[in-house]
Order: C-alpha cells, then sequence, then structure tokens
C-alpha cells in the first residue's frame, strides 16, 4: 500500500523529475538501492538529501523506566541511526561520482567545489527537551549531535551539512495528542502560536539548500516556542495531562 501511495504521488509531482522507491532507512542495503535508484533516474547528479525519515512511540507514564528501554532503542535505531546511515551512503555516492579512484583507494582528498547537500530533521526537542518525553529528544539530540559533526568531515569534500528543527505540525506521528499540542502551542509559543505547515517547512528547506554559506547550522522553525509546564504541588501529578508522550 505504501509503495502504490508513493508512486501515485511521484506521478502528481512530475513523473520527469521525481522517482519513488520504498526503502528501509535502518538497512544499509536498502539504503544504497535507493541512492542508486535516484541517481539513476536523474543521470547520475545525485547532489541533495533531505533526511525527515522518523517515528515517535508512546506509552503510557509509569514510575518503572525499565518498561522505557525497549521502545528507546528502536527509535534511536530508527531516528539516529537511520540518520548515520542515510547520510554516510549519500555522502559516499556523491564523492564516489566525483572521486571514484581516490574513493577506490581510501585516500583522503579535498575540494572547493560545491558538490551537494545534506538536510537532516531534527526538532526543536534536540535543544531543549521536551516535558514529560525520554527517548525521542535524547534521540534528536542525538541527530543535531551528529549532524554537526558531519558537517566538519564532509567539509572538505564540498558537502554541507545543515539542521532544519520545526515545531509541531499536524501528521500521523501526532495523531490522536494533536490536542494536547495545539493547547501547549497557544501558552508556549511567541508567534504565531500554531502547528507549521508543510509550506513552510519546504521554504525553510529550500533556503537551506540554495544558499551555499549554509553549513553547521541549526536552523529552527519553532515560531518562538519554548515547551514550558508548571509544577504547582496542588494539581495533578503533570506526567497525567500528556499520557503516552515517551
Amino acid at each position: 500500500m505504501a509503495t502504490k501511495a508513493g508512486e501515485e504521488a511521484t506521478k502528481n509531482i512530475n513523473a520527469d523529475k521525481a522517482a519513488y522507491v520504498q526503502t528501509d532507512i535502518t538497512s544499509e542495503e536498502s539504503v544504497k538501492n535507493a541512492m542508486k535508484v535516484a541517481s539513476n533516474a536523474f543521470e547520475k547528479r545525485l547532489s541533495g538529501l533531505v533526511h525527515c525519515a522518523g517515528i515517535a512511540m508512546s506509552q503510557p507514564w509509569t514510575n518503572r523506566l525499565e518498561d522505557t528501554i525497549g521502545r528507546s532503542r528502536r527509535l534511536l535505531e530508527i531516528n539516529y541511526m537511520g540518520t548515520c546511515i542515510t547520510n554516510a551512503l549519500f555522502a559516499d555516492a556523491v564523492n564516489e561520482r566525483f572521486e571514484p579512484e581516490k574513493m577506490a583507494s581510501g585516500e583522503l582528498f579535498t575540494t572547493k567545489e560545491e558538490r551537494g547537500a545534506i538536510i537532516n530533521f531534527s526538532s526543536i526537542a534536540g535543544h531543549q527537551p521536551y516535558t514529560r518525553i525520554l527517548a525521542y529528544t535524547g534521540g534528536k539530540a542525538a541527530v543535531s549531535a551528529f549532524s554537526r559533526a558531519l558537517a566538519d568531515f564532509l567539509g572538505p569534500s564540498g558537502e554541507n551539512t545543515v539542521l532544519s528543527c520545526p515545531k509541531r505540525h499536524n501528521s500521523a506521528n501526532i495523531g490522536a495528542r494533536l490536542s494536547y499540542f495545539l493547547a501547549e502551542l497557544t501558552k508556549t509559543s511567541s508567534f504565531p502560536a500554531r502547528p507549521i505547515t508543510p509550506d513552510e517547512i519546504a521554504g525553510a528547506v529550500n533556503y537551506l539548500i540554495t544558499n551555499g554559506m549554509m553549513n553547521d547550522h541549526d536552523l529552527r522553525i519553532d515560531g518562538g516556542w519554548r515547551f514550558i509546564f508548571d509544577r504547582i504541588v496542588d494539581r495533578e501529578d503533570p506526567r497525567l495531562s500528556a499520557p503516552g508522550l515517551e
């Protein structure tokens, strides 16, 4: 079903300018195949990666933190390791396009030519851990740290790495929790106090790609949202206000 929907979306975009391949971002072989399909579809001119795949998982809060370990491991496997794998294999594909002999021999090289750009999606949770969230915020902080380290590593080979950190948007990851986040945005965003729209995310990503000076940069697209909640002792346990946000 996902494949059929992806193929239909590709046709609606532009069959000559888009290609679809279902990919498991935790599998090196699957990602290598996706890079190959993309490269072949566009005359082997692979030059940009926008990596925004990720998941959010939830379960009721308890004091037994052992119950969160399995979900934390799965989140890190997809959100963090998925970022590492896609970034590494994209960077290799770009480098092999320009420096096949040196890549084959393992020889280091440098260039002053702009050759590629990586845009990773983290979250404002990677800056300021949300309240009542454990695994997700740690994984996004890891994505942010990895991306900044990668910008330093890939700089000599002419590849930029930057971060897009959007606020909450209405997606399948949020689902039934949307009303909770809408209430929080209303209380704690500076302006505008609403979820971010897909067009606003796309505009920011386009800016990051087209401006060659954007490297090792972390762009917050959050409307001044600072996630805050009160801890007044005579109210109910604050964790109960958002069950299942781990």
